[in-house]
Formats: C-alpha cells, sequence, structure tokens
C-alpha cells in the first residue's frame, strides 16, 4: 500500500531523532528560530485579548479588550499565567495605557502537523506599529492556510518587514521567509542591503535567525555577499558548523555545481554525524529540485552514499521522490537485498519508490 508523504516524513523525523538524538542547548539566548511563527499562533488562536496589569496586583496580568473569540468565552479559560516582568512594569509606569497582546491557542505543532493542547501565549507588546501589523495579519491571512509556507503572496507581505526599524516584527518577518519553502523564499532576493545581513549575523544576540539572515546572504546580487559566502561555507563543509545546512544552500546557490560537489566531498568524509549527512542529503535535495539542471550531479553523490551505507536510504528516497526518474532504483534495489536493513528504512524505501518485495 503506498502512503501519503507526509505519514512518510513523520515517520522518518520519528526514526532520526531515535537514531541521533539532540543534545539540548541550555543557554539564556535563544538560538533556534521558532517552528510555530507568530503569524500562525495569531491565526490559529480560539482567543485573542489585550492585557494589562490587574488593579488587585500590579504583578499579574488580567484582559481588558478581548480582539478575538466572546467575553463568555474568556471566562471559561485558566487565567493568563505570566507574570509582568521588570522591562514591561517600566512600560507600563511610562504610560499606564499599554497593553500586551496574548494569545490562547495551540502553541505549536510537531512534525507531523497536529496540534499540541492549547494554553495562554504572550504575543508582544504593543505599539501603533505592531497594532497595525497585527491587523494586517489578521486580514491577509484570510487568505492563508495555517501552518503552510508555500505561499508567495505570504512571504512577499512579511518581506516588507525584513527592512522594519522595529526588531520583533523584522524578527517575524525572518522567521516566516526561513520557513517558506526554498523556492518561495527566493523571491526576497535584494531585499535587505548586504551590510544590514552581515550586521545581524555579527549580533551574538541574533543567533536564533541566523540560518534566515545566511539564506538572504546567499540570495543577494551583491559580489560582497557572494564572496563572503564562499568564506564560510567551504570551511562549514570541512569541519562543521551548527548552520552547515543553510551555508551549505548558499553555497549553491552563490557556486552552483561547485558547492554540490563540495557537499558531496563533505558526505565521504567518516567523521559526519548522522544528523548532519541528513541535513546535507536534504539540503541537496532542495537544490536539485531549485535547479534541475543539478540532479543528475546529485543523483551520483546519492548513489555514492548508498553504497557506503543504506542509513540515510530512506532520506534519499524521499529526496528524488519528485524528480521522475529511476536512476536510483538499482542502487536501492541493492540496498534492500540487505540482510542487516533497518526495518525502518526498508519501509520507507519501499513505499517512497513503489518498489516492492525482492522475492
Amino acid at each position: 500500500m503506498r502512503l501519503d508523504w507526509r505519514i512518510l516524513v513523520g515517520l522518518v523525523f520519528a526514526v532520526a531523532s531515535m537514531a541521533a538524538p539532540r543534545v539540548s542547548n541550555a543557554c539564556s539566548v535563544c538560538t533556534t528560530l521558532p517552528e510555530y511563527s507568530l503569524a500562525d499562533r495569531i491565526l490559529s488562536a480560539r482567543v485573542i485579548v489585550l492585557a494589562a496589569p490587574s488593579p488587585t496586583n500590579p504583578f499579574k496580568y488580567t484582559s481588558v479588550s478581548v480582539l478575538k473569540g466572546a467575553p463568555a468565552q474568556l471566562e471559561t479559560l485558566p487565567d493568563i499565567p505570566f507574570l509582568v516582568d521588570s522591562v514591561t512594569r517600566s512600560a507600563f509606569r511610562v504610560d499606564p495605557e499599554r497593553v500586551v497582546l496574548m494569545i490562547y491557542g495551540s502553541g505549536s505543532v510537531d512534525k507531523s502537523g497536529r496540534s499540541f493542547a492549547s494554553a495562554w501565549s504572550k504575543g508582544f507588546l504593543m505599539t501603533q506599529e505592531r497594532a497595525a501589523f497585527l491587523e494586517a495579519v489578521r486580514f491577509q491571512g484570510k487568505h492563508w492556510i495555517v501552518g503552510k509556507t508555500a505561499n508567495p503572496a505570504r512571504v512577499t507581505f512579511f518581506s516588507q518587514y525584513l527592512t522594519h526599524e522595529d526588531r520583533l516584527l523584522r524578527n517575524a518577518a525572518l522567521a516566516e521567509v526561513h520557513r517558506a519553502p526554498y523556492p518561495t523564499a527566493r523571491q526576497v532576493r535584494d531585499v535587505v542591503t548586504t551590510a544590514s545581513l552581515l550586521q545581524e549575523l555579527r549580533d551574538v544576540n541574533r543567533l536564533a535567525y541566523a540560518p534566515a539572515v545566511i539564506r538572504l546572504l546567499g540570495m543577494q546580487s551583491d559580489p560582497a555577499a557572494q564572496a563572503f559566502v564562499r568564506q564560510r561555507y567551504q570551511p562549514a563543509l570541512r569541519a562543521g558548523d551548527r548552520n552547515i545546512a543553510d551555508w551549505a544552500l548558499a553555497g549553491i546557490e552563490v557556486d552552483g555545481a561547485d558547492a554540490v560537489e563540495a557537499i558531496g566531498q563533505a558526505l565521504a568524509q567518516a567523521n559526519w554525524s548522522p544528523e548532519d549527512k541528513q541535513k546535507l542529503i536534504q539540503v541537496l535535495a532542495v537544490g536539485g529540485s531549485t535547479w534541475p539542471e543539478l540532479q543528475e550531479q546529485i543523483l551520483e553523490i546519492y548513489k555514492l552514499e548508498l553504497e557506503r551505507s543504506a542509513e540515510l536510504a530512506g532520506w534519499i528516497a524521499l529526496s528524488v521522490r519528485t524528480w521522475e526518474t529511476d536512476a536510483l532504483t538499482a542502487s536501492f534495489k541493492q540496498v534492500l537485498a540487505r540482510e542487516d536493513l533497518d526495518a525502518a528504512v526498508l519501509f520507507l524505501v519501499q513505499n517512497a519508490l513503489d518498489i516492492g518485495d525482492l522475492d
């Protein structure tokens, strides 16, 4: 039976997470982009309110206005759990009329698109610009599907905030551009100046947004940006980098086939973790889908990887699924014939490529 590709992807993530557990980074600075964007939290919310410090407890929030939902519905929800922090208290002292956006809904989704239990999440301290942003997201979002980022109009909407002076709105735009499928995201090339991108990349407080900034650098037509990408992606492929996938993709954008060759050489290195090799396989998949002229070269790299190991065979099968090629059929039959083949890999390859039992 042929399975839906979303189920297959979910299974691959499950297998990958068991095979290569992630290391938790405990630090005071956020270092990863949110998987559930601010816009999706707003659009999927059951209730949205404006909140201010309670008259009876200045450290506790209370709702002062309902933007989405009904007052009766609000009464059935748990209290807003967040305390008024020192920064926000200072803002309230300067202007007692200020309010904070609070959102009640599914705060995140897993890799297969399932929502977690509803809860309160903090939006932001309201300003005129943020109020206009909220109104625009709610209006434009009527035409969007929550969690679906392959929408050129959505990317275009957020691209106007990539250069906004409000860092929070800029953050929202960077997260959206990074979450969009790469061919869709490419429409924002040259929206931000190279100097601004480099400044973002060098700010240690902006580590979470480095992946999006790196991709935007790769899209620049500015020779200075291209030279910078060359200086960074090649060492990253040799020695590793926390953002190796984004540097590799930026490298393909700048150097095309030369970067693909460098990625192939990196995959051949024995010191790479399965997780990093998986990222590079996915980068090649994006590269081949974005630039079809690179597919033949990438398929040769995939063949070599399948000869070395069956560990990433499931990912490779999913990578070429839409390329309408049988170039790897013989390689996959050899993989499936291995006696020590992991059952999950066997399942994924057979379903992703419609290769049946080889009895």
